[in-house]
């Protein structure tokens, strides 16, 4: 059992690494249109699909076609590294919550895990993953940002270890887990019961359907939904990362927000960073669930696997 386990952690990492990077490359703009928009408070005069496309056009006026990728390479700093850990953790928790499972309700032979223990490992690795590399968000949040002129990565280290020691690279640490704990475990929730109905429904009407369009369809819906669920989290954090001296704590943050811009405040560019996670995430658990079928590793190791 031992000699198996370790290339199966590989494999795991190996395919946590490739989603994230084939994801983080085409999705970049997404990610620096909205961290642009949530830079600064909302004007009741502009905001929309009108504000996207002006924050669009300023980019590429002055940095080119290009700009809109600034900040790829932190990002791949953090997301590679980051989706490994995560679907590593992942996996790892979901083999002891499972046996936690079958000993409590003296069954071996289940094969799924409940509703509860899928938000419970979803929120938990994207907690540990996302505090190990909390560093490398704030990177890529100030490249993204027209706030910051860092000339690479070495000068935007030095500079936040000059400014604000440790602690700069740890700001928004406590938002960003209120954000992605909860989003990842209410994704991992609603992606593998979404994806149980499919195979359900399928089964009971006696269709064949691709493996990949089920993955890609509870991706998306799933993305979607907790996306927005956690979305005033996501402007908190990015506030406090950017403007720190403004935004210092979590509460002062969201009054702040509230009382300045309102509820809509809160909800700035939400319809760039809804797209982006429902394409984000079907891409990389489609991809991720690809890579452990090639390799043979799926029936074993996968953390979504399910019996319809």
């Amino acid at each position: 059992m031992g000699a198996d386990k370790k290339p199966g952690s590989i494999v795991h990492l190996g395919a946590g690494a490739l989603s994230g990077v084939t994801s983080c490359v085409l999705l970049q703009p997404f990610d620096l249109v909205k961290t642009r928009l949530q830079q600064t408070q909302m004007q009741t005069h502009a905001r929309g699909i009108g504000t996207i496309a002006n924050t669009v056009q300023s980019i590429v006026a002055s940095s080119g076609v290009r700009g809109l990728w600034r900040g790829t390479l932190p990002s791949l700093i953090r997301n590679a590294p980051g989706t490994s850990l995560y679907f590593y953790f992942l996996n790892h928790t979901k083999h002891t919550c499972l046996a936690i499972e079958r000993r409590l309700s003296n069954d071996t032979t289940r094969t799924r895990l409940s509703p509860t223990s899928n938000m419970i490992i979803g929120a938990s690795s994207r907690a540990v993953a996302g505090f190990l590399l909390m560093p490398g968000t704030i990177l890529k949040v100030q490249f993204e940002s027209s706030l910051y002129k860092h000339a690479g990565i070495a000068g935007a280290v030095q500079n936040i270890w000059h400014t604000s020691g440790v602690r700069g690279f740890f700001v928004g640490a406590v938002p960003t887990a209120i954000r992605d704990a909860p989003y990842a475990g209410l994704y991992l929730l609603l992606y593998e019961a979404i994806k149980h109905q499919e195979r359900t429904i399928a089964k009971q009407r006696n269709v064949l359907i691709p493996e990949t369009a089920v993955t890609m369809v509870a991706g998306v819906a799933a993305g979607l939904a907790a996306s927005y669920i956690t979305q005033p989290f996501d402007m908190v954090k990015t506030r406090m990362q950017l403007r720190p001296r403004e935004y210092t704590s979590v509460a002062q943050s969201f009054a702040k927000i509230y009382n300045e811009e309102t509820i809509r405040g809160f909800f700035r560019g939400i319809s760039l960073r809804v797209l982006r996670k429902g394409v984000q995430a079907s891409l990389v658990f489609t991809l991720y669930e690809w890579v452990l079928r090639s390799t043979g590793s799926r029936e074993e190791s996968s953390p979504t696997k399910l019996r319809a």
